[in-house]
């Protein structure tokens, strides 16, 4: 491989310049997430990407694309205002993207990620490096660390943020379902519901099919959080647009899956993933409340995995969160972590401590307010987030797979 090259491609038009090479690279690429998918980020830009500037480190070795780290820059608070750039991951905010990291072409991961980071310290274009998202195994992290924890011009800093549940599928279904929390009373409850009129799973993939789905599973979705202030992950209407959006992309890409279970003429539960290379991921769910007591939800969800493992697929990944359902399934975890590259000057020390001090006040608040006051708190929150404008977007990262799990499989019968 020829010396790497490492230039930026900036701005909204930089995304669609690079589609193709994109495209090419993460097909080619060892264990990408879909969320680091020319499909994702661009749909997340178009949506809730504004005020952010796309800026996307390109590798090459000659002409040829080997590497990709895709940021956004914005520009926040300092002693005055918009004076600390930013940079952080395009496709994380708001949607919770699991996984990101540099793109990589198969052998070139350590020498272009090396490149890239290189040129980030020497580029000098940026204060804060915010890197939320990352694998904790993520070989990028060795790198990120020897490159800027021994630069005296920087300050770094790890700290762990999700815990990431998954289920290895190499065993094949049967073995799969006999070491499960719940093997006997899965195998009762589907058969139960195998008796009732026009019982049938269905799976959307095509970019026809997966938008009317979609919809499904946002009613599905929003009855299940309406006694509680609506969704976290989805109650901004640009959320909502962005996964309407992402999917007819993702779907066309061959990437994207919405699995339901039909009893009686209507959806009753319904699970939205994604599949990339060998591994799926379990991205969000509805299921109809009426029919909890008939273990719907569980039983779409076990019908999934026995699919996946069917398609030849190695993992079911559940992503963030530790909900307890998932617990009925996944044997494993992972973790992802959050990295923080800040120049040692005053404004992103200011910037940092800002942050800091803000989410020791969150958590004070949680640990002092009663339960009631603090799901009136959840709930205005919610419903002001609903009325936020279509394109409109603040700093959190709203997320029910993350903070709000869904109860206890063996009280909702999942």
């Amino acid at each position: 491989m020829s010396q790497l090259t490492v230039e930026e491609a900036r701005g909204d038009g930089a995304l669609e310049r690079l589609r193709v090479e994109w495209q090419g690279l993460f097909n080619r690429a060892a264990g990408a997430s879909p969320f680091m998918s020319w499909e994702w980020i661009a749909a997340w830009q178009q949506w809730l990407g504004q005020g952010r500037t796309p800026r996307v480190f390109c590798a090459r070795s000659g002409a040829e694309l080997v590497g990709l780290l895709a940021l956004s820059q914005q520009t926040c608070w300092g002693m005055v205002p918009r004076q600390v750039r930013v940079l952080s991951f395009l496709g994380e905010r708001l949607v919770g993207g699991d996984y990101l990291d540099v793109l990589a072409a198969p052998g070139c991961e350590q020498a272009a990620t090396g490149a890239i980071l290189d040129h980030l310290a020497r580029d000098g274009s940026f204060d804060v490096l915010d890197l939320d998202g990352l694998a904790g195994d993520s070989r990028s992290l060795s790198l990120l660390a020897w490159r800027f924890g021994v630069d005296a011009r920087f300050k770094f800093d790890l700290q762990p943020d999700q815990i990431c549940p998954y289920l290895p599928l190499g065993d094949g279904w049967d073995e799969l379902l006999q070491r499960t929390r719940r093997p006997h009373q899965f195998k009762r409850v589907l058969r139960e519901l195998r008796s009732l009129p026009e019982f049938e799973t269905r799976s959307a993939t095509t970019p026809e099919e997966v938008g009317p789905a979609l919809e499904r599973l946002l009613a599905l979705h929003d009855r299940r959080w309406a006694g509680q202030g609506g969704s976290d992950a989805m109650a901004r209407p640009a959320v909502r647009a962005f996964h309407r959006d992402v999917v007819r992309r993702l779907a066309a890409a061959g990437k994207v899956r919405i699995e339901e279970l039909w009893v009686e003429g209507a959806c009753r539960a319904s699970y939205y993933g994604m599949q990339s290379s060998d591994r799926y991921y379990l991205y969000q769910c509805g299921f109809d409340l009426d029919w909890a007591r008939r273990s719907v939800a569980f039983v779409r969800l076990g019908l999934s995995i026995q699919e996946a493992a069917n398609r030849g697929l190695k993992t079911y990944d559940f992503l963030r969160g530790n909900e307890t359902y998932k617990f009925d399934w996944a044997n494993a975890t992972r973790v992802t972590v959050r990295v923080r590259v800040a120049r040692r000057s005053l404004l992103p020390a200011l910037y940092a401590a800002r942050r800091e001090l803000r989410a020791a006040g969150k958590l004070a608040l949680k640990a002092s307010l009663p339960t009631p006051g603090l799901e009136w708190l959840r709930r205005h929150r919610r419903s002001w987030e609903q009325r936020q404008p279509q394109r409109s977007g603040g700093d959190g990262r709203g997320s029910d797979r993350a903070s709000q799990p869904l109860p206890n499989a063996t009280q909702a019968h999942l």
